[in-house]
């Protein structure tokens, strides 16, 4: 029964919907090209377009409701449509200039319309839309929805909530139940209703942050919109006039000066190369297709036939020194080293030419015991590495060491033979190069730091994050100007400590302190920086945060 008195009450208030809405907006709207405009007002012009304009329409009370008939048309094609002459949306911007905190700012306006373009029974959508060189992008809706209008979404969606809780339907039957009861759904990600009501007008403040990037030095808004009614009955709004934002950052501060740094040029270059030969056994012939040999060898060919053939350096010699690990007799590793080092040599020789032969040294280490130090006292796998390390060095006899390694540390050495030696057994060579054309040994000279460029130009084009990482270590103004760009308002003042006083780093101070909060010092650095250059009072002028630093 309660069900059945509810849907009566709502049929009664649909009825009363349709008959004071036996008309529709849309014809008469279109003709008239109402318009949403914005601008940005004076004071004395916002209090003149906010005077209570006559209503077009007669008031009516039946009953205990308040109905208002409209004076109605009828177009050719037999559509009737309300003579109601619609005062169009003004938006007033709160400010010109906006300031960007990392990597973002916040546009904020006033929508200020008549009440007779809301109604009792329409619903005003309203889409401020991001206009950027490249593409448009709509920010989020505003919706304000008249009473009646309310009224009937809120028995739109009873009837549909009822009508599921009753009869339980799918998937499918809950989409066709919506779409038949429910003939204005809510709108998704909008904001709704947030307004204040004058006595002739309803204003809504709007707020939404948005996200910056390298073309965002000028922002441009325009609304778009439409009016909806009960009676199924729409118009659109044209587009409405610009409105113009510039975005205050830090930018301007950027120091576009190129950085050089000192390079140092020898005369003398070193190459060094290690490569890991595997060998059979207590033998020194090299086996191309033995384990990683194939990939190890073309490296070292390759990299010789690069070293060889450049023109910019003399090779002056090659020197291959061949290692092996400290397992067995050392006179025998010894003759091992030196028979793989020579095989090795006669290997490059064939596959290289004859004229690498005269360059080639050849030497060898029997056994690496200054590699096996420096890997067991880096590798944390190994337990008692001080005490196996002062055995080495105590111990002077090669083979009495390795044999009481073997013996005193039993669980340590096996790991050690088994990963630690196989990567002492390795060929290394180095190649001693003379520049071409060079007299003196050093040659110092100035050349284009191409990573702080690179940084700059993050910067520029408001990628912060990416560009602190590569400025960071140069600590200079444009070091400070993105951490201030990402709201690094502490470490920027430390680092501003430390320069020296001029007209920019005073100005880059108020802007930090007026972040933190400190506007007498703030106050204080901004008055500096204007005596300093008496541009920046023209700068401050355009800056929001330097306004709120003037206030006091």
């Amino acid at each position: 029964m309660k069900i059945c008195n509810k849907i009566l009450q709502m049929g009664l208030l649909s009825a009363a919907l349709g008959s004071l809405f036996g008309c529709s907006v849309a014809g008469r709207l279109q003709r008239q090209q109402a318009t949403a405009r914005l601008a940005q007002l004076t004071r004395a012009e916002r209090q003149e377009r906010q005077q209570d304009p006559r209503p077009q329409v007669v008031k009516l009370q039946r009953d205990s409701n308040t109905f208002y008939l409209a004076p109605v048309d009828t177009l050719a094609d037999g559509e009737r449509v309300m003579a109601l002459q619609i005062e169009q949306v003004t938006v007033v911007a709160k400010m010109r200039s906006i300031p960007e905190r990392n990597g973002r700012v916040v546009l904020d306006f006033i929508v200020t319309l008549p009440k007779q373009l809301l109604g009792k029974s329409r619903s005003v959508v309203i889409t401020p839309i991001l206009h950027k060189p490249d593409e448009s992008v709509a920010l989020e809706d505003l919706v304000i929805r008249g009473g009646r209008f309310s009224l009937l979404q809120e028995r739109d969606y009873w009837q549909y909530e009822t009508y599921v809780e009753r009869f339980r339907p799918d998937t499918v039957g809950r989409e066709a139940a919506f779409n038949r009861f429910v003939k204005f759904p809510y709108p998704e990600d909008v904001r709704l209703d947030s307004l204040v009501e004058g006595r002739s007008t309803v204003t809504y403040y709007y707020s939404q942050e948005v996200k910056t990037d390298e073309t965002s030095k000028k922002m441009l808004v325009t609304l778009q919109g439409q009016v909806l009614a009960v009676d199924d009955s729409a118009y659109r709004l044209p587009p409405s006039d610009t409105l113009s934002y510039i975005v205050s950052s830090m930018l301007s501060f950027v120091d576009t000066l190129p950085r050089y740094c000192i390079k140092v040029i020898d005369k003398f270059v070193t190459v060094e190369d290690r490569n890991l030969i595997q060998f059979f056994v207590g033998d020194t012939r090299v086996v191309d297709t033995l384990g990683d040999n194939r990939r190890q060898l073309d490296k070292i060919t390759g990299l010789m036939r690069q070293i060889v053939e450049q023109q910019e350096f003399w090779v002056d010699t090659i020197t291959l020194t061949a290692a092996s690990s400290p397992e067995g007799a050392y006179a025998f590793n010894e003759r091992l080293s030196q028979g793989r080092a020579a095989a090795l040599k006669r290997y490059l020789v064939r596959r290289y030419g004859r004229s690498i032969d005269t360059m080639l040294t050849v030497r060898w280490v029997a056994e690496d015991w200054q590699g096996l130090t420096n890997r067991i006292r880096t590798d944390r796998e190994i337990g008692n590495r001080d005490a196996i390390l002062e055995l080495i060095v105590e111990e002077k006899n090669p083979d009495r060491r390795e044999q009481a390694i073997r013996q005193q540390f039993s669980k340590e050495y096996a790991y050690i033979r088994s990963v630690i030696y196989p990567q002492l057994r390795a060929v290394n060579f180095r190649y001693n190069l003379r520049r071409k054309g060079m007299v003196k040994d050093t040659i110092h000279t100035t050349e284009l730091d191409t990573t702080y460029t690179r940084g700059v130009e993050l910067l520029q084009k408001r990628k912060y994050a990416k560009a602190l990482y590569i400025l960071n270590d140069y600590n200079d103004r444009n070091t400070v100007v993105a951490h201030l760009s990402l709201d690094h308002n502490e470490r920027a003042m430390e680092l501003l400590a430390t320069m020296p006083k001029d007209a920019v780093t005073e100005y880059l101070r108020a802007i930090a302190c007026s972040r933190l909060g400190r506007k007498a010092e703030g106050r204080e650095h901004f008055l500096e920086a204007c005596r300093l250059d008496g541009r920046m009072e023209y700068r401050g002028n355009l800056d929001p945060e330097i306004a709120e630093l003037l206030k006091m």
